[in-house]
């Protein structure tokens, strides 16, 4: 199956993209080659970015997680309701709320790194890394493998204040949204819909030559597949939608 996240909040655009640079950092912190390395460094420059960009990062998550909360101890009392599961989530929030407290725009290693320094700039220079522009990266690139993951772990270290509550949040929301059957009769599907932060549209990607493109306006949504090869047909596609609340109701 192929899952598609559309963004239908600005906060939810935003936790989405850290949630892929927090996917890039885990993919590639190895750094067992140059590729990785470049990648590596990408995914926490563009971290940074986002960061600056972003003038309410804290507050949104910190009441997206009091939201989560709220939930679970409305639900925790109720008969049907998983009483371990309730509370191992609610430590989790716990959690993410120590984590958050860590969080400062005035960065302690990232901020002052001198390899981080070097490179930032020059990923707006096509080739701009290279041994004549960035020599001290280039050095620090041919330093023992184990000197250059103990400093790759300090920088990771740093993201910890945001990828444990943003990963937190989003693991709630998709955890309590229901997926429920569509057709998309000729390639499109319009309906109502309560307010969501988020929506989840998945098919088979083996039947299906195409790839959806949502849009939406406070409660009407619309998903439309196009096709990958260009003219060809669009028919009768059915596919997954899930409705993804920040309340997780």
């Amino acid at each position: 199956m192929l899952y598609y996240d559309f963004p239908l909040s600005p906060k939810a655009r935003t936790y989405l993209k850290f949630e892929k640079i927090f996917s890039g950092v885990a993919d590639n912190r190895g750094i067992s080659n140059v590729q990785a390395t470049y990648a590596l460094l990408r995914c926490i420059v563009d971290y940074i970015d986002l960061v600056d960009g972003t003038g309410s990062i804290k507050i949104d998550i910190l009441k997206d997680l009091e939201r989560c909360d709220a939930s679970l101890r409305e639900w925790q009392n109720l008969e049907e309701a998983d009483g371990e599961l309730i509370k191992e989530l609610r430590s989790e929030i716990n959690a993410s709320r120590t984590a958050l407290d860590n969080f400062t725009r005035q960065r302690v290693v990232l901020q002052s790194d001198p390899i981080l320094e070097t490179v930032k700039p020059r990923f707006r220079t096509p080739s701009g890394i290279n041994c004549f522009d960035t020599p001290l990266f280039e050095f620090w690139l041919h330093l023992p493998i184990e000197e250059r993951r103990a400093t790759v772990d300090n920088w990771i270290h740093e993201l910890d204040c945001l990828r444990i509550p943003i990963s937190t949040v989003l693991y709630l929301w998709r955890l309590c949204a229901t997926s429920q059957e569509r057709i998309a009769h000729l390639g499109f599907m319009q309906e109502n819909a309560d307010s969501c932060d988020l929506i989840n549209v998945s098919y088979d990607e083996s039947k299906i030559r195409g790839y959806p493109v949502v849009s939406g306006f406070q409660s009407r949504i619309n998903v439309r597949f196009l096709p990958y090869d260009k003219g060809a047909p669009v028919g009768d596609i059915p596919f997954s939608i899930a409705y993804i609340r920040g309340d997780l109701k």
